[in-house]
C-alpha cells in the first residue's frame, strides 16, 4: 500500500486526525518564543513527510538555518516516500523515518529522539504531521494553518499557508514565524562524479508526472517523439528518457518510437537513483520535463530547463532559478490545480494544446540565446 495518495490513509487522516487534534489542542498551552541566538548549539527538528519536489524546496530552508546558525543540529522527520531525497540534503545531521503504515510503532520512537529547542512543520495538509509534532519533546513549535484542517491547535505559533505565493515563500514564512529571517536562498545540489553520465552531449526528457492528478499533467507521447526528432535534426544530440521503476515499460515504448525515426536514445527509467539523477541532470545540455519532482531537481542543479505546465500553477509550483522557462498553452481555465488535488478535469486541453513548436521556441532561446 502506497503511503502517498492512498485514499484510505487520507480518510483516516481526516476521520481520526480531526477529533484527535481537537483533543490534543485542549491540552496544549502556547509557550514563549525562543531566541536561537542565546543557544550555543540549537537542536532543530523539521517535519516533511511527502513529495520529492517539496523536499527539494525544503533543502533551501536547511541551508538558510545552517547559514545563520552553523552550530545548529538539524533532524528531519520524513517518511519512506521522501527519504531518498532527504538523504541528499547537505546540512542534515540526523534523519528519523516515520513509518506511515505502522504509526503505533513510530509514535513511541519519536519520544526517544530527545529534546529539541525548535520544531518546524513544513507540511500544510497531513494532520498526522501535527500529531507527530505533538509527540516530540520540544520547547517551541511552528506550523501551518489551513481552513478546516485543525492542525494549528498544537503549535505555539502558526503561519497562514497561502495559495497566492510560491511554496518556497510559504516555507520562508515558517522560518519567519520562528524568528529566522531568510536570505531567499534557492535549492541547490552539488553533483558527485557518476559513471552513468554519458560523455556525449544529451537531452533529458522526463514525461511522467507521478503523484496526484497525474493524467492532468501529461503531454502526449506523439509530441515527445516529434520533439526528440526535431532536436536531433537540429542539434544532433541524443535523448535520455528518465522515470521511476513504474515508468520503465512506457519509456521503452517511447524509446522504440524514437529509434524508428532515427533518434539515438537511451531509456534510463528505473535505472538511476536520485543521486545519479543529480549528476545526470547537472551535465545535461537541456532538460524538458512536466511538473514533477525531477523538474525541481533539474532547476536545483541549474540545468537549462523547459517545463510544460498545464493544470498546475507555475506561480505555486514552478521551477526556481534563472535557467528555467515555462511553456503553457494559455487556456482560460488554467491553472485548475493550485493545492495539488482539487481539480476534477477529465479533459486536460491545457496539456493537449501545448505544441511542439511552442516547446522548440523555448528550447532555442535556452540553447542559442
Amino acid at each position: 500500500m502506497k503511503e502517498r495518495n492512498n485514499p484510505w490513509m487520507k480518510r483516516l487522516d481526516k476521520w481520526i486526525g480531526c477529533p484527535l487534534l481537537f483533543v490534543l489542542g485542549i491540552f496544549h498551552h502556547n509557550r514563549k518564543a525562543i531566541d536561537l541566538n542565546t543557544i550555543d548549539t540549537p537542536k532543530i527538528a523539521m517535519i516533511k513527510t511527502a513529495a520529492i519536489g517539496d523536499t527539494i524546496v525544503l533543502s533551501a530552508m536547511v541551508d538558510e538555518i545552517k547559514r545563520q546558525y552553523p552550530r545548529s543540529s538539524i533532524t528531519v522527520i520524513c517518511s519512506n516516500n521522501n527519504l531518498s531525497m532527504v538523504k541528499l540534503i547537505r546540512g542534515v545531521d540526523d534523519i528519523f523515518v516515520f513509518e506511515m503504515k505502522r504509526p503505533l510503532q513510530s509514535f513511541p520512537a519519536l519520544r526517544g529522539l530527545g529534546h529539541f529547542d525548535l520544531l518546524l512543520d513544513f507540511g500544510p495538509w497531513p494532520r498526522i504531521n501535527a500529531v507527530i509534532s505533538w509527540m516530540v519533546h520540544v520547547d517551541y513549535k511552528v506550523g501551518f494553518k489551513r481552513a478546516h484542517m485543525y492542525r494549528h491547535y498544537v503549535y505555539d505559533k502558526w503561519v497562514e499557508h497561502l495559495d497566492s505565493v510560491h511554496e518556497i515563500d510559504n516555507y520562508r514564512n515558517i522560518l519567519r514565524g520562528a524568528g529566522i529571517q531568510p536570505a531567499d536562498l534557492l535549492p541547490s545540489f552539488i553533483p558527485s562524479s557518476n559513471d552513468l553520465t554519458p560523455e556525449t552531449p544529451y537531452v533529458v526528457f522526463h514525461q511522467y508526472p507521478g503523484g496526484s492528478m497525474e493524467n492532468q499533467r501529461k503531454w502526449s507521447e506523439v509530441c515527445w517523439v516529434e520533439l526528440g526528432k526535431r532536436l536531433y535534426q537540429m542539434y544532433h544530440i541524443r535523448i535520455l528518457l528518465s522515470g521511476a521503476n513504474m515508468d520503465a515499460e512506457a519509456a521503452e515504448h517511447t524509446a522504440q518510437l524514437l529509434r524508428q525515426v532515427g533518434v539515438p536514445v537511451e531509456n534510463i527509467a528505473g535505472k538511476c537513483s536520485l543521486s545519479d539523477m543529480v549528476a545526470i541532470l547537472a551535465k545535461a545540455r537541456l532538460v524538458v520535463s512536466v511538473n514533477t519532482g525531477i523538474m525541481h531537481l533539474a532547476a536545483a542543479v541549474r540545468a537549462p530547463l523547459v517545463v510544460l505546465h498545464g493544470a498546475t500553477s507555475e506561480l505555486r509550483w514552478g521551477p526556481l532559478g534563472d535557467t528555467s522557462t515555462v511553456v503553457k498553452s494559455g487556456e482560460p481555465c488554467q491553472p485548475c490545480i493550485s493545492l495539488g488535488f482539487e481539480s476534477n478535469c477529465n479533459n486536460p486541453i491545457c496539456m493537449q494544446n501545448i505544441t511542439v513548436d511552442m516547446v522548440m521556441e523555448r528550447v532555442e532561446r535556452l540553447l542559442v540565446g
